[in-house]
């Protein structure tokens, strides 16, 4: 084993092994950092300009934008009216709750750009409701968990924006690629939840369908409705860049909820940009020591000695490679974390096996939003177990057979390139 592996073998080994003894993730990135500087016999000061350059990016300031919107609508009642319009718009489907829950999500990924967010906004209202429905619990936290895998997928993603941070791709292309990925993974949930309710034998309420239901709820929901219509018309036109929509977003959310609804008022509010900083905080930490084990990853020149390992085999099998490292990856890593660390190692080589920039962050992006709710670490897992008040060993029961579905989708935007080309190419013509 080269000396590059063998660095990025023991630092990989430590950092997993940090995260299953539950130290805080930022801890165990940055003691893997810290002690390979030590070793390494560099300068301490090393540390210092990789950590500030790694958040000088003025894409980055979208990050908080977008998870000052989602905390808008979720505290002035914007969530709960696209609920009612889902719920209105599914009112005579088996399984209504279930479906309405995915619909909700997919809504809602286009405000917020976050998972947890997605989890949390959309579980406080829909897993209460799915239990009184006789829903089992852990299935609804499972459900709740798989659906938000949708917010990072279906644009506006804050993965994606990190994602263009990090190898310059245009966030506004991965955005596009991500929409039809996004929408596929709702309806094969949907598909799922429809054999799963039928097995259940759930004696659901059901409601006549009705056009004056959906009209008073869709005239009730017109509004948030519009908030992912205005970021993303404006970011594919060219009016706003990524940074700006979700300025608009927040400060559209802020406005509906304050004059419109009158569900807001400067506490409510100066608690939503307490929690986005804090959300903003975490990232941006993570951003900052995740670069020194990027920088490790380069100075030790392991992309370069992981591509001449690999050129030896087929490239179909390389794919599945580097699919798997990014599953395994995600189910110990946070994603904003596990990009820093190893797309700057698997760019490179996705490059050299002719996998297009944008194909390659929508599949890193799908990957990491798996990991997201497979177990050991699955933070959705926590969020939604918590709301549903479950233990976790039920939630992660019930999330197995929703990695189906999931997996599905993963292997369409591998096997498919149009599936996340289609639509940068006639929009950006890229």
């Amino acid at each position: 084993m080269t000396a590059g592996l063998f660095t990025i073998t023991w630092a990989s080994v430590l950092l997993i092994s940090m995260v299953l003894l539950r130290f805080p993730l930022v801890i165990s990135i940055a003691s893997v950092g810290a002690i390979y500087i030590y070793q390494a016999d560099l300068p301490a000061g090393t540390i210092a300009p990789l950590l500030t350059n790694a958040i000088d990016s003025s894409i980055l300031l979208a990050i908080p934008l977008y998870l000052l919107a989602g905390d808008l609508m979720n505290i002035s009642g914007a969530t709960q009216r696209l609920v009612d319009f889902a719920s209105a718009l599914l009112s005579n489907v088996r399984g209504r709750l279930a479906h309405t829950t995915v619909a909700t999500s997919l809504i809602f990924a286009g405000m917020s750009g976050s998972a947890l967010a997605d989890a949390a906004a959309v579980g406080k209202v829909m897993i209460p409701a799915m239990k009184k429905e006789g829903y089992s619990p852990s299935f609804a936290a499972a459900l709740t968990a798989s659906a938000s895998t949708i917010g990072p997928i279906f644009p506006p993603s804050i993965p994606m924006i990190v994602y263009g941070a990090i190898t310059g791709v245009s966030v506004g292309a991965l955005f596009l690629g991500g929409m039809i990925p996004g929408v596929l993974v709702a309806i094969a949930l949907m598909i799922y939840s429809a054999f799963a309710v039928r097995r259940m034998n759930l004696v659901e309420t059901l409601e006549r369908f009705s056009f004056t239901n959906l009209l008073k709820a869709t005239r009730s929901a017109t509004l948030p409705l519009l908030t992912p219509v205005i970021i993303l018309s404006g970011i594919f036109t060219g009016i706003m860049t990524p940074t700006e929509a979700g300025a608009i977003a927040a400060l559209y959310a802020a406005l509906i909820g304050l004059f419109v609804y009158k569900t807001l008022d400067a506490h409510k509010i100066m608690l939503c940009c307490i929690q986005s900083m804090k959300g903003t905080s975490a990232v941006m930490i993570l951003l900052g020591f995740a670069a020194v084990l990027g920088w490790m990853v380069t100075f030790e020149g392991v992309g370069r000695e992981f591509v001449q390992l690999t050129n030896g085999l087929h490239p179909i099998a390389v794919i599945l490679l580097i699919n798997i490292v990014l599953l395994i990856v995600g189910m110990f890593m946070d994603s904003t974390a596990a990009m820093l660390v190893f797309v700057p190692l698997l760019a490179p080589l996705a490059t050299s096996l002719g996998i297009p920039p944008v194909q390659f962050g929508i599949m890193v992006v799908v990957n990491l939003m798996i990991g997201l709710v497979t177990p050991p670490v699955g933070f959705s897992l926590y969020v939604t177990a918590e709301i549903a008040g479950v233990p976790l060993h039920k939630v992660i029961r019930a999330i197995v057979p929703f990695l189906i579905p999931l997996l599905i989708v993963l292997a369409i935007v591998i096997a498919v390139p149009s599936v996340t080309l289609w639509l940068p190419s006639i929009m950006l013509g890229r």
